[in-house]
C-alpha cells in the first residue's frame, strides 16, 4: 500500500489567542473644559473678552475665598493694579473688565463666566453675601438685616453701586452694621447693584 501522509500538529500556546484590535475600542471621551475661566492671569482683548462676568464661591472655610484683580500691566507691580476684590466662600461676585484693560488675574476655585452665559439667579426677598445686579438679580426697595452677636469681626457692610468695575467711582454710598445691630438700606431703582458682606441676611419689606 501506500505510504500514510504524515500528520502535522500546531500548537498555539496558551493565553495567544487573537485579541480584538486596539484601535477598534472607542476612546473614551475627554471632560469638557467647563464653562468661563478660571484661576490664571488672563489678557483682555485676545485671551479674554471685555465685559461683565459672574461667579460663586465655592461653598468652604474662610480661607476658600476667590480674589481677582483687573491690571494695566502684566510687571507685578502694585500700582498697575487699578481694582480688586476677595469673593467670601459661598457668595456671588460680578466684575466688569473694560476694553482699556491689560488683564485680570483671578485665583481660587471660582470660574468667571460672561452675563450673558450664565444661568439666571432671581434671590426673592431674602439676600445674603454677594455682588447683586438691581432689577436682574434683587428688586429695588427697603432691605433690613441683624447683625449676629459678636466680636467687632461679626459686623456686616452694605454698599450701593453705579457699576461693577470695582473702583471707588462705582461707589453710590456705604455702611458698616455693628455686630448685634440693625441695619437698614434702600435700594433705589438707579442703582446698578448692591454689595452685601458679612453673615447677614438682608430681608426686602
Amino acid at each position: 500500500g501506500e505510504a500514510a501522509e504524515p500528520t502535522t500538529i500546531v500548537t498555539v500556546p496558551v493565553g495567544d489567542s487573537p485579541q480584538p484590535d486596539a484601535a477598534s475600542e472607542p476612546e473614551p471621551e475627554p471632560e469638557p473644559e467647563p464653562a468661563g475661566f478660571g484661576a490664571g492671569v488672563w489678557e483682555v482683548g485676545t485671551e479674554i473678552p471685555a465685559g461683565t462676568y459672574v461667579t460663586v464661591a465655592p461653598e468652604g472655610s474662610v480661607f476658600d475665598l476667590c480674589y481677582w484683580a483687573r491690571l494695566s500691566g502684566f510687571s507685578g507691580d502694585f500700582d498697575e493694579i487699578i481694582a480688586n476684590d476677595n469673593i467670601a466662600a459661598g457668595a456671588r461676585g460680578r466684575l466688569t473688565i473694560s476694553e482699556s484693560d491689560a488683564g485680570v488675574e483671578f485665583s481660587g476655585d471660582c470660574r468667571w463666566v460672561e452675563v450673558s452665559e450664565a444661568p439666571p439667579v432671581e434671590v426673592g426677598a431674602d439676600v445674603g453675601e454677594g455682588v447683586w445686579a438691581v432689577g436682574d438679580e434683587i428688586q429695588p426697595g427697603t432691605y433690613t438685616t441683624q447683625a449676629p452677636q459678636g466680636d467687632v469681626f461679626d459686623s456686616c457692610y452694605w454698599a450701593r453701586l453705579s457699576g461693577f468695575s470695582g473702583e471707588f467711582g462705582d461707589l453710590i454710598t456705604n455702611g458698616i452694621v455693628e455686630a448685634g445691630s440693625r441695619g437698614r438700606v434702600e435700594v433705589l431703582p438707579s442703582d446698578a447693584g448692591v454689595v452685601f458682606t458679612g453673615e447677614c441676611t438682608w430681608t426686602r419689606s
